[in-house]
């Protein structure tokens, strides 16, 4: 009976996801970017958020900018965001896939 409740309970949870975009900037072409979408099932924030910590950590940790991680609750709504490096003044300019 509590198995069949909470899976009733989870159905109506958002989904959640991380992004990782990186770009790449090489002057004369245009901005490059790259990006990384890993997503979670109904109702798995605490894993969503564990892996957009890592994330964050491991991108201070290796210095990668210009890049930014996401944590996006449903198909729109971003919950954090974190930026590293002029990604704002990137997004400027041009962009190739």
């Amino acid at each position: 009976m509590k198995k069949a409740w909470k899976s009733f309970v989870t159905s109506f949870k958002p989904k959640y996801s991380v992004i990782f975009t990186m770009y790449h900037v090489i002057p004369g072409l245009p901005v490059k970017r790259d990006a990384t979408r890993h997503d979670f099932k109904k109702g798995e924030y605490e894993k969503a958020k564990t892996m957009f910590d890592k994330l964050v950590h491991k991108t201070t940790e290796l210095k990668f900018a210009p890049a930014e991680v996401h944590l996006v609750k449903g198909k729109k709504k971003v919950v954090q965001r974190r930026q590293f490096g002029p990604v704002k003044d990137l997004r400027i300019f041009k962009m190739s896939a």
